[in-house]
């Protein structure tokens, strides 16, 4: 990852990422819930580079690393509205820069990219909004809308065992 000396090249590089997910044997699906609930593992940064495939879960990691590596300062956050049908939740990155926060996103397709704020509480405020959207979530009641900011995880997690582990995180409140 010699390549990477920026956020912009690391987006770059995320190119060749697929979104899908892999079970504990490294078993790659690709465009498919089936036995996700039941099968999937957080897959290890190194996994998801060797297979080029990953959840915003798995890609959050990897950012995590490169960023790590490039020095920057960073958090990652987990979304999640809890309905009682299905529960909608995504995970992502926001770091700082020349006093201004970025959503840095390559995993959610229709707003891959790297989006300025002028403060933390905008950019939270607009994943937030696009959040809504995205899953149609028109009436949703906020008090059942949830941000966490978490800190690393172990790979190999379980899905429940990676929800369980970022709700422990700090409640940010928007």
């Amino acid at each position: 990852m010699e390549q990477i000396k920026n956020v912009i090249d690391l987006m770059h590089f995320l190119e060749e990422i697929e979104y899908g997910w892999m079970d504990i044997d490294k078993n790659v699906y690709l465009n498919t819930e089936k036995g996700f609930k039941k099968k999937y593992v957080l897959a290890s940064p190194e996994d998801v580079l060797e297979k080029k495939v990953g959840t915003c879960y798995d890609q959050v990691e990897l950012e995590r690393k490169i960023f790590k590596e490039l020095g920057k300062n960073f958090n990652t956050y987990f979304m999640i509205y809890y309905d009682s049908k299905k529960l909608f939740n995504h995970t992502f990155l926001a770091y700082e820069e020349n006093e201004k926060f970025y959503w840095f996103e390559h995993a959610w397709e229709p707003y891959r990219g790297i989006h300025e704020y002028l403060s933390l509480y905008d950019l939270l405020k607009d994943v937030k909004e696009k959040f809504q959207k995205q899953n149609k979530l028109k009436f949703m009641d906020v008090d059942y809308l949830c941000i966490y900011k978490y800190k690393k995880p172990k790979a190999n997690l379980s899905l429940k065992d990676f929800y369980k582990h970022c709700e422990n995180g700090e409640n940010v409140l928007i």
